[in-house]
Formats: structure tokens, sequence, C-alpha cells
């Protein structure tokens, strides 16, 4: 059984992501947590003094979970898939201490989201919820880019600086998102000066994972 963490903010980008999620894992038993991330900051104490008790709750959670709620049926009504499970979060809090919650809450084994694709800046690229994410969160994450239409992935590059470690848990959870057995891996390690010591390691981690048919294996300077 896998825990995903899909999170919404009920864009374009968010919901392709969604989609392509539960096509990814359509063979898989799995529950869906559907997260939306309510900014602390998005109302200002004058909207906190002013608003009634009901009004604020409608404001603050109401609103948002009756539109999470319509697009879970949605997506339970479009898939009609047995093996999923697919439950809704509403949470007013700083995004990526609420998505650190929810992770150790619901032992989430990996995280979807969406992002708009556009070439620039980095912030431009993912979004600043994006990259807060890949910064802040510990948790494997990945990420859709808005126009990327679901198809099985054959071929997978993971590039690797100085910092990683390539290690079995990393190697699980990259394996667990294929499908196609004969899916090649390409691992392209680039490090500042030439040494065979990642090398070294790098290559027993992958002979005790794969066979040899299955990798492929890049260290560049």
């Amino acid at each position: 059984m896998k825990n995903i963490l899909l999170l919404t903010d009920f864009s374009d980008a968010s919901k392709n992501a969604i989609h392509y999620a539960l096509q990814l894992f359509k063979d898989n038993q799995t529950t869906f947590h559907l997260v939306y991330v309510h900014k602390a900051s998005a109302f200002t104490s004058a909207d906190l003094m002013t608003s009634s008790t009901d009004n604020l709750y409608a404001s603050i959670v109401k609103s948002p979970q009756e539109d999470l709620e319509d697009l879970v049926n949605s997506l339970k009504t479009s898939y009609k898939n047995e093996k999923h499970t697919i439950n809704s979060h509403v949470d007013y809090d700083v995004f990526t201490d609420a998505i650190n919650q929810l992770i150790q809450l619901q032992n989430i084994d990996l995280i979807v989201m969406g992002t708009n694709g556009v070439t620039g800046a980095d912030e431009v690229v993912f979004g600043s919820h994006t990259l807060n994410v890949i910064r802040k969160v510990e948790c494997p994450t990945l990420v859709i880019p808005k126009d990327f239409k679901f198809e099985t992935p054959n071929e997978v590059l993971i590039p690797l600086d100085e910092k990683d470690h390539l290690n079995k848990t990393r190697l699980s959870v990259i394996s667990s998102l294929l499908h196609n057995k004969e899916t090649k891996f390409h691992i392209l390690r680039v490090t500042e000066t030439e040494s065979d010591s990642f090398k070294t390691k790098d290559l027993k981690v992958l002979n005790s994972n794969f066979t040899e048919e299955n990798y492929s294996y890049f260290n560049i300077t």
C-alpha cells in the first residue's frame, strides 16, 4: 500500500499532476491524500476582527473543502479504480509546515505536484511552492509540468552531484514509479574533481539492485 500526497491549488497544472499520478499508479493499491493548504497570510487582522465565526470558517475551510470534495468525486467518477482510495485535507498553515505534518501523520511515500514548466529563473520554471517543497520537505517529490501527458516511463535519468548519495532506498522509490521492468536507468554523476571513489560506491549499489543491461553510468567533471 502506497500513501501519496497530491498537492493542489485547483490550477490546471495541479489538476494535470493529479491525473498523471492516478494513471501512473493505476495498478497499485494506493491511498491518495489530496491536499489544499491555505496561506496564513491570505487574511489580514481586519478580516479576522470583522468576520463572524461562521463567515470566517466558511472563508478559510468550508469553501476549499467543498471544492476538494467536488474534485474527489470527479476523479472517482472518471477513474473508477477499486485499488485507489482518495482522501481530502484542508490545512491553514505555513505551506511546508503543513506538508511536513501530513507526511508524518499519513506516512507519505511520495509527493506529486504540478508546475507551469515555463523557462526562465528557477522560481518561474518550478514556482515558489515547488521550490519550497524540494528544498524544505524531506520526502521524494515528483514534479509534473503543466502540459505533460502521461506516458509509461521507459528511460530514466538520475542526475547526482557530490552531495547526493545513491542508495537502495532512493533506487527503490524510483523503481516503484515504474511499470516496465525493461526500463533503463541512466546515472549521471557530476563532480568537481576526477575521482573513482563515487563511481566505485555507485556501481556497488547499482549492481546489487539491477543487471548491467538495465543501467548506464556516466561520471563527468
